[in-house]
């Protein structure tokens, strides 16, 4: 399963998202969202949630501690509603500076959530050619 594509959508005044239908499918009944080190959040099926956990639990106990509060502590199972939406954690949309207008982008394995505004500076600062050297290295 390979999540890609990018969709536009608003929390509602109760802080309710829809998941985009193309992403809904793949997710399945139950997902993950928690958030990262960058200001984003993601999105794991149940599966490769499970798979994510299990390798932070593999870290040594004395280095794992902060890693585990701070994505684990964070986390947010969620199952959508009829219609689709979820209510976002105001930990987690505060994390990623969200208030209103999301953009869900798929990137593979995990679906990344961002601040419409974070993500379109983003768009507007990338290196293309850094990027366009990193992909030669690893001949792609």
């Amino acid at each position: 399963m390979s999540f890609v594509g990018s969709y536009k959508h608003s929390l509602d005044a109760k802080k309710r998202v829809f998941i985009p239908s193309k992403f809904r499918e793949e997710l399945g009944d139950e997902f993950y969202i928690t958030r990262k080190f960058d200001t984003y959040l993601s999105i794991y099926t149940a599966m490769d949630w499970q798979i994510y956990v299990e390798k932070i639990e593999k870290l040594p106990e004395s280095e794992a501690v902060e890693i585990q509060d701070f994505l684990l502590g964070a986390a947010q199972k969620c199952t959508p509603d009829a219609n689709g939406r979820i209510i976002l954690d105001e930990r987690l949309a505060s994390h990623a500076g969200i208030d209103k207008n999301v953009i869900f982008v798929g990137a593979g394995r995990q679906i990344r959530i961002w601040a419409e505004e974070t993500w379109n500076e983003r768009e507007k600062s990338r290196d293309l050619a850094k990027m366009r050297e990193l992909m030669k290295q690893y001949g792609l």
